[in-house]
């Protein structure tokens, strides 16, 4: 299955370190975040978060038509 990528460079990379600090403010220092529960949710939307940078694709941004990749 070959999906055409909509994700740019810049946005790429901003999805890549907001992911991060999602993953390690979820899973890493729990401390950050009191509730255990969301600290799971921020950590598991965190790695979805870096899956889509990482293959530049938003099933979201294709349902609305959003496109931030230049090379098309």
């Amino acid at each position: 299955m070959h999906f055409r990528k909509n994700i740019g460079t810049l946005d790429m990379v901003l999805r890549i370190g907001l992911s991060a600090a999602a993953i390690y403010a979820g899973f890493i220092d729990t401390d950050i975040i009191n509730d255990a529960l969301s600290s799971v949710v921020v950590g598991i939307i965190g790695a979805l978060n870096l899956v889509v940078a990482l293959i530049r694709f938003c099933p979201l941004y294709a349902v609305a038509g959003i496109n931030t990749n230049a090379i098309d």
